[in-house]
């Protein structure tokens, strides 16, 4: 779950949709800006850009909502396009936002 708001965060897709550019990748995630927070398995939240190896990252499946926690292995920031996402949170009906 990533989002530009600690509030409202967004479930991102990990790489297991094949498409004609790459193949699947399971374990790697595109999860947005370097300034975007992370949810974190213990509940709490940081900055993609402050993930590092050993981490423990809440995943969360999108077809039952099962959560676990993962390990991170590596991270890697790269420059790519982003597209902004924005939507109304159901709870608090604010509109929230985040860069993937």
């Amino acid at each position: 779950l990533v989002g530009s708001s600690a509030a409202s965060m967004v479930l991102v897709h990990g790489e297991t949709v094949p498409s004609e550019f790459v193949p699947t990748r399971p374990f790697r995630v595109n999860a947005g800006a370097v300034h975007c927070y992370i949810l974190m398995a213990d509940g709490s939240t940081k900055y993609l850009s402050e993930l590092k190896m050993g981490d423990e990252v809440l995943v969360v499946s999108a077809r039952d909502r099962r959560q676990r926690s993962a390990t991170v292995g590596r991270t890697k920031v790269e420059r790519r396009p982003l597209t902004l996402l924005r939507w109304r949170d159901r709870e608090s009906g604010k509109e929230a936002g985040t860069f993937v």
